[in-house]
């Protein structure tokens, strides 16, 4: 192999995903409340993840958008989010008018870190954002514990997490509300964007459908009639999207299953390679492997992570580093720029993500830690 566009593509729609579109467009039913295909997935989606309810919306940056609105977040608020994440974690809270207030994360999981929020909360904190990571599970057990204390929500961010358990339970419902994203390079996808939030609230569900169409809603009393309860955004995913993504989420397990294989095959072939720190899966968790995440160790007189991940893209492999910027350090954020979150900011010098999507045989992986070992090499 030459050049990584040798490598296959993600996502890689089935004839299935292309025939339940296909079927979607024909039924001319495209948008609007009540379409049995989007209430489908919807209800496919709660049952997968082990919630009550599941609302499907255009992005996963409006599904954290409508959580973080459903809780009321407005002026004046704070919103902890790691700093180690996609702006779109963090964005939303901005769309309300509060602040965010960006926590550090822990070296081993690059999540978000429980004793760093926990020193963050202030009587104006309103929510926290957990980031399970790069299809990596939180340690939710302890930032749950931090959220009760102070009586402040949690909203679980699973952009990059279907698939992601912990003891045998699907992540998305340990928070008071939780975010899918369907973007076409995730887990799954509903043909290139599309999200959820999933919750065992029915106020909130209630809420955040209204939400999502303008904030409208039926007129007690008068079947029939709707108008505008609030003010909402324009947010409905449409059927042809739904229908992508039931077929999508039908294959789900057999993805992550694939994910998983692939991760475990390239950390049989980069095992002790000096330098190379291989990603963790916490104890009592499944880690879904949306990212292949390693961590090119300083010293040793290897170059930097930036270097050698523009020697591995020469020779075919289409590496990245993983968040090399973090949050705080950001144009968007400014005002955040004096702020202090070292393990984030090392790790942001320091993290590679290697492909390891299902579209992979292992005579790409092979090639993938091929090239890799001799990366490393002194």
């Amino acid at each position: 192999m030459s050049n990584f566009r040798e490598l296959p593509r993600w996502p890689q729609l089935s004839d299935d995903d292309v025939e339940a579109a296909v079927a979607a467009l024909r039924s001319n039913r495209l948008v609007g409340l009540g379409n049995p295909v989007v209430d489908e997935f919807e209800a496919a989606l709660a049952a997968g993840q082990g919630v009550g309810h599941a609302v499907v919306v255009s992005t996963g940056t409006a599904a954290v958008h409508l959580a973080l609105h459903a809780l009321d977040v407005g002026p004046g608020d704070e919103v902890i989010v790691p700093t180690h994440t996609f702006i779109g974690s963090a964005s939303p809270v901005t769309y309300l008018g509060a602040r965010p207030v960006f926590a550090d994360v822990t070296p081993d999981t690059h999540c978000l870190d429980p004793d760093s929020v926990k020193s963050l909360i202030t009587e104006r904190t309103k929510a926290i954002v957990v980031v399970h990571i790069n299809g990596c599970a939180a340690d939710m057990k302890a930032l749950s514990a931090v959220g009760a204390e102070a009586g402040v929500p949690v909203v679980e961010d699973m952009a990059q997490a279907l698939g992601t358990s912990i003891g045998g339970r699907p992540v998305g419902g340990f928070g008071d509300l939780a975010c899918v994203s369907l973007f076409e390079q995730k887990v799954i996808t509903s043909g290139g964007e599309g999200g959820a939030v999933l919750t065992d609230n029915p106020v909130y569900a209630d809420r955040i459908r209204r939400l999502r169409s303008h904030g409208e809603g039926q007129i007690e009393g008068r079947p029939g009639l709707i108008w505008a309860h609030e003010v909402g955004y324009n947010y409905r995913l449409t059927s042809v999207q739904a229908a992508v993504g039931l077929a999508q989420h039908a294959r789900l397990g057999s993805m992550v299953a694939a994910r998983r294989h692939n991760a475990a095959y390239l950390s049989e072939r980069l095992a002790g390679i000096e330098g190379l720190e291989l990603p963790v899966e916490p104890e009592g968790t499944v880690h879904a492997f949306w990212k292949y995440v390693v961590r090119a160790v300083p010293g040793g007189g290897r170059p930097p992570a930036a270097e050698i991940a523009a020697t591995l893209r020469s020779r075919g492999v289409p590496v990245l580093l993983r968040y090399p910027f973090p949050l705080h350090r950001q144009p968007a954020f400014a005002d955040h720029a004096e702020v202090s979150l070292p393990v984030a900011e090392r790790l942001s010098q320091e993290l590679l993500a290697l492909p390891s999507h299902p579209g992979l045989a292992e005579g790409h992986l092979d090639h993938i830690a091929d090239e890799v070992r001799k990366a490393f090499a002194p």
